[in-house]
């Protein structure tokens, strides 16, 4: 019969290393028997990290002993982040940031006769004639493309970014109706270099304009769901027309959509730039 052990102030715990078998008492410093569990390389392996990998993982590093410190004494909570790929990241950004910058303007271009309005993505220009309004809205996210140069001797050269939103138009006068018109652009084919001529060497009957109209509607207050919209490839050509030309005799005619562009394309790559700025500051941390 195994002979009884005195039981003193505090539970008796049993360590095994190996055959042999270390009877430890927590009245005794705890921080002593970690020191002398330390010393033995077959007592390390037990509470050794089960891999190096814990150190490049979100999991938080535990170590059942430390040297340094006892059980009760500290907590170690800290968690170890792998910041390999944050470096390559900071790294390529830092060159990025610097191409982008080079190829940027200081100053947005303007776009005559209307007050510009920019939030984050958004981008809002106003004009006011008497009792009359106009507002364009439009949104630069996701609406940048990129267009190669026809020039075969740029063929090596990267492809021009360019912005081209659609957007929508806003027409009150004063009475809370709006005439509301959203536009687009036509594709990059006829974006820019109209056919002024056809291959029989005479003028064209129509010259594409830079934008066209995709819906119409008319609408008090605030736009809501409901609002009845009509097409413009189910409407009348010669009301689409009409439309068009009050556009051009409001200032909204291809010189327009010219400037509209440049600014686009300029905001566009302010924010990218600013974004590129952001996301290498939170590699850095």
């Amino acid at each position: 019969m195994a002979k009884a052990l005195k039981v003193f102030t505090s539970t008796s715990k049993l360590f095994a290393s190996g055959g042999q078998k270390i009877l430890g008492l927590q009245k005794h410093s705890k921080c002593l028997l970690s020191n002398y569990v330390a010393k033995s390389n077959n007592e390390l392996s037990l509470f050794s990290l089960t891999s190096s990998r814990a150190l490049s993982t979100l999991s938080p590093s535990r170590s059942l002993l430390d040297t340094h410190s006892c059980f009760t004494c500290t907590k170690r909570s800290t968690a170890l982040y792998s910041t390999e790929v944050d470096k390559e990241i900071s790294k390529f950004l830092e060159k990025e940031i610097d191409y982008e910058k080079k190829r940027s303007t200081e100053n947005l271009p303007k776009i005559s006769g209307f007050e510009i309005q920019t939030d984050g993505g958004d981008v809002t220009l106003t004009k006011v004639s008497g009792k009359e309004k106009i507002t364009v809205k439009l949104s630069v996210n996701g609406s940048v493309d990129s267009i190669m140069s026809d020039n075969p001797t740029d063929k090596d050269e990267p492809p021009q970014m360019i912005c081209r939103p659609p957007f929508d138009i806003e027409i009150t006068k004063g009475d809370g109706k709006v005439l509301a018109i959203q536009c687009g652009f036509p594709g990059h084919d006829n974006f820019d270099e109209p056919e002024e001529y056809n291959k029989g060497g005479q003028e064209a009957e129509q010259i594409d304009d830079q934008f066209e109209i995709h819906d119409v509607a008319i609408h008090e207050g605030e736009w809501k769901d409901t609002t009845f919209t009509v097409s413009a490839s189910t409407m009348d050509a010669e009301l689409f027309d009409l439309l068009m030309d009050m556009l051009d005799e409001r200032g909204i005619n291809d010189e327009f959509i010219t400037q509209l562009v440049d600014f686009c394309t300029a905001y566009e790559n302010s924010q990218y730039i600013g974004f590129l700025q952001k996301l290498k500051a939170f590699a850095d941390k």
